[in-house]
């Protein structure tokens, strides 16, 4: 919601601005659009292989989705997790695996079920999420670098412009007024949409998917911990007092009453309620992966 409204708002600002200094068309210029988008473009393909460029465009639009994996969620549903398992056993959490979408949660429990050491499960799921959170970064990485690659070419649109200009002023025929303005047109307008678009999306998306990144890292991190206390046999109560630990005291809830009481009246909910929505900073979980 926030990427929208920041979004919106810019861009409603500055179209009021442009309004009020003389009109949407006087800022609208084909060429200086060219140089800047076609050239930042061009810079980026240069750059990074295109199959990378492709899924990061297409992984950029979940920006705009409403953040659905809150480290809150992974608490009360391991608390709830490791609840089940102290009262019954390892084994009763395979009904719950069917349910649980969060792939790191998923598979953090196949493992543990299956009675894989402890070491053994922690080196793989951190190695999976140091790998996933490198895929986020270069996704970050490709728009920090188009926010870098548009005011440059803002710059050069801006010397076209002049170099233009300046032939204008050795002219003495009529038209010589004409190239004038279109090469002065054309050295701001660069600048201005370069400036722009570097400092309204592609900087701010870059910032926004970093942000993501690590709220998915500090999720994943809850993730691991949480399984290795549930398969340690850790009480439940203990689990919730190390996990909320991660989270400031302003965030901080107390699942394992909840959870106890639920059981104790055989009124819990479902795990699926509190389990996570799809792992998406992409449409699929590849999507995410892969932004």
């Amino acid at each position: 919601m926030s990427t929208f409204l920041g979004i919106v708002s810019g861009s409603a600002l500055l179209f009021y601005a442009i309004i009020q200094q003389g009109g949407f068309a006087v800022f609208v210029n084909p060429p200086a659009l060219m140089i800047v988008m076609g050239g930042t473009l061009a810079a980026i393909f240069i750059s990074f292989p295109l199959p990378r460029v492709l899924k990061v465009a297409q992984a950029s639009l979940q920006i705009f989705r409403k953040d659905i994996e809150k480290p809150l969620w992974a608490i009360a549903m391991i608390v709830r997790l490791a609840v089940k398992a102290r009262q019954k056993s390892l084994m009763s959490l395979e009904k719950d695996m069917k349910t649980i979408r969060n792939r790191f949660l998923r598979m953090g429990l196949e493992m543990i079920i299956d009675g894989h050491p402890g070491e053994v499960i922690r080196d793989v799921l951190e190695t999976e999420s140091d790998f996933v959170q490198i895929r986020h970064r270069s996704g970050a990485h490709i728009f920090q670098t188009s926010g870098k690659y548009s005011p440059a070419f803002g710059l050069i649109g801006t010397l076209i412009g002049l170099v233009a200009m300046m032939r204008g002023l050795g002219g003495g025929d009529e038209n010589a007024a004409k190239q004038l303005g279109m090469g002065m047109a054309v050295a701001l307008l660069t600048t201005f949409y370069g400036a722009m678009m570097a400092n309204l999306f592609f900087f701010p998306i870059a910032e926004k998917l970093r942000s993501r990144s690590e709220d998915e890292s500090l999720t994943t991190r809850i993730v691991i911990e949480g399984i290795l206390m549930i398969q340690a046999g850790i009480n439940p109560r203990m689990i919730e007092r190390k996990l909320n630990s991660f989270l400031p005291p302003h965030l901080r809830a107390k699942h394992f009453d909840r959870a106890v009481k639920g059981r104790a009246k055989g009124r819990a909910k479902p795990l699926s309620n509190e389990s996570f929505a799809p792992a998406a900073t992409g449409a699929t979980a590849a999507a995410e992966d892969d932004f």
